[in-house]
């Protein structure tokens, strides 16, 4: 799904966009039944003119809804190419959710914008994950790219790598295309009944919940067919 956020700030908090250079911001947000990832991409004030001229396709001076949205479709497809996750130890397969173009203002006389990508990665049950993430992607005039580990009530992270080296702290950021997430990151994590389950319906722990749900009214069904049928068998034995 893609959706315009025209004035509106990317989902990912950063710094200002620079003047020359694209930047990439990664956040993990491991939950109770899933891992939410979110992968904003922010081209800078000429990046981002040369953009928005690219988009206005009938010349105008203006970026409508259908214009915009070739750039997220781009983004959605080429991200999701060269994004390869990995959950416990088996390879996903996965698509974005969302995908938020923030114009700031849909005039073409204007500089930086950014595209949001949301993804929601299941997990299904147990309590203990592993996350791995490589990412290959390479975007014209990159600059900086930041990844951060938000992890909240309930979520105990247990270790994380980057480019092969431990991750003290739940921020890194490096500059220039690959970097080490290109080699890959690793998140090792714990989960208790605390964390997060958000009643969506997307994961497995919402359709169990959904199961354990109906299943008292299946049982009451049974029971009302069995009392039918034996109260119908006592009466043709009285006949």
């Amino acid at each position: 799904m893609i959706a315009l956020a025209l004035g509106v700030a990317p989902a990912v908090a950063h710094s200002p966009p620079s003047e020359l250079t694209t930047d990439r911001y990664l956040k993990v947000t491991p939950m109770g039944d899933r891992v939410r990832l979110a992968y904003t991409i922010v081209y800078g004030q000429v990046q981002g003119a040369a953009l928005r001229r690219q988009l206005d396709r009938d010349r105008d001076g203006r970026i409508v809804d259908a214009e915009a949205e070739v750039l997220g479709e781009q983004l959605d497809r080429q991200v999701a190419t060269d994004l390869h996750l990995a959950l416990d130890g088996r390879e996903l397969r996965w698509e974005w959710s969302r995908v938020d173009v923030g114009l700031g203002t849909d005039a073409v006389a204007a500089g930086a914008l950014s595209v949001d990508l949301i993804a929601w990665l299941c997990t299904g049950g147990g309590a203990a994950h592993t996350l791995a993430v490589r990412d290959d992607v390479r975007l014209e005039a990159m600059g900086t790219s930041e990844l951060t580990i938000e992890a909240g009530p309930g979520v105990k992270v247990a270790g994380a790598t980057l480019g092969g080296e431990p991750m003290p702290d739940t921020v890194a950021t490096w500059t220039g295309v690959g970097g080490p997430i290109a080699t890959g990151f690793e998140l090792r994590y714990a989960v208790d009944d605390k964390a997060a389950r958000p009643k969506d319906g997307r994961c497995h722990a919402d359709a169990a919940g959904g199961q354990r749900r109906w299943w008292p009214y299946a049982v009451g069904a049974v029971v009302v067919i069995l009392a039918a049928s034996m109260l119908a068998l006592r009466r043709r034995r009285r006949t």
